[in-house]
């Protein structure tokens, strides 16, 4: 049995707050289906993970930090620019996120009812999927 672990900053939970859900277009359905066509299904879109068309301009926003765009770079293809450390730390921050999307969600399910997360440790069995907050 391995245990997962999971660290969650504060800078993550801004994000993590502000990931977008897109309903899904509606698959073509028949018979039995086609009576069915009030279900919405919905995904992440993991190309627009919060919202916007620029991952660094979405996330330098949601952490507040939008000033720290380089001037003359608002018009770039790809969006604006920031300074290289900031950029590492924010595709570093976005990586994280990604890559550990599933136990995420996970938790947010699981905390919800007991007040949410918050900045720390978490940890769970793997063949249990349970996490528990391990403190800061």
């Amino acid at each position: 049995m391995a245990i997962k672990k999971i660290e969650l900053s504060e800078d993550a939970l801004k994000l993590i707050s502000n990931i977008t859900f897109e309903s899904a277009p509606e698959p073509l359905m028949v018979g039995y289906e086609a009576e069915r066509r009030e279900q919405i299904n919905y995904y992440i879109d993991l190309n627009s993970l919060y919202g916007g068309s620029y991952v660094f301009e979405d996330i330098a926003f949601i952490l507040g930090r939008e000033n720290e765009m380089i001037p003359g770079t608002e018009e770039n293809p790809l969006g604006g620019e920031f300074p290289e450390e900031f950029e590492n730390y924010m595709w570093n921050l976005h990586t994280y996120i990604v890559d550990n999307l599933e136990y995420i969600e996970q938790m947010v399910h699981q905390f919800c009812i007991k007040g949410g997360l918050k900045p720390g440790k978490y940890e769970c069995k793997s063949n249990v999927g349970i996490w528990e907050y391990k403190g800061e």
